[in-house]
């Protein structure tokens, strides 16, 4: 099936806006308004929907309402409202086994200790693109993963995300157009 919906996975409110977690949720709201959505809450999905242009096709973005840990049931209460199957949805999140401004595209495989992707899997089921954003690893091991992943991006790493976000769009494009498979081809190349 093709990709119809693009969701950004983070935590609402405005503590959380600048953080690392939600480099997924800045990304999905940055390129809805880059293919000319317009984000408006929805109250039966508990969730922020837009629709855009992407490839020709109409597409989706959405950011739920609620925290990172619960992404799963999130997203099945805007699959259920929208009446689409988790093979239509490519997730967008952070990870911090990637380098800062590098991006990796997948379909299936395991959460990589990623909250939000395992409840996800675990509710919603595991056939769904996946869009990683590198955010580089801890500085020092001995750090508190959610210290790291909780603190606000620092300049160097907002640099590399902003850098970023002209090759997550046309990886979107090229997953909407040709499918995932294409775009790993393409974009997840060092």
């Amino acid at each position: 099936m093709s990709v119809k919906l693009a969701i950004g996975l983070g935590n609402m409110g405005s503590k959380y806006a600048s953080t690392r977690h939600n480099a997924g949720m800045e990304a999905v709201a940055r390129l809805g308004r880059r293919f000319g959505a317009t984000f408006a809450r929805n109250k039966y999905c508990a969730a922020y929907l837009a629709k855009g242009l992407v490839g020709g096709r109409e597409i989706i973005f959405a950011a739920a309402e609620g925290y990172m840990n619960e992404s799963g049931v999130n997203l099945a209460n805007i699959l259920r409202f929208l009446k689409l199957d988790i093979s239509e949805v490519a997730v967008f999140y952070d990870d911090i086994t990637l380098d800062s401004g590098r991006m990796k595209i997948s379909q299936g495989g395991s959460s990589g200790g990623h909250n939000g992707v395992n409840d996800i899997i675990n509710r919603c089921g595991n056939d769904f693109a996946r869009v990683r954003i590198g955010l580089g690893a801890k500085p020092f091991k001995g750090m508190d993963l959610a210290d790291y992943v909780l603190g606000a991006m620092g300049a160097e790493e907002l640099s590399g995300f902003e850098a970023l976000l002209p090759k997550l769009a046309a990886a979107l494009e090229r997953i909407v157009r040709d499918g995932v498979a294409a775009a790993q081809n393409i974009y997840n190349q060092k």
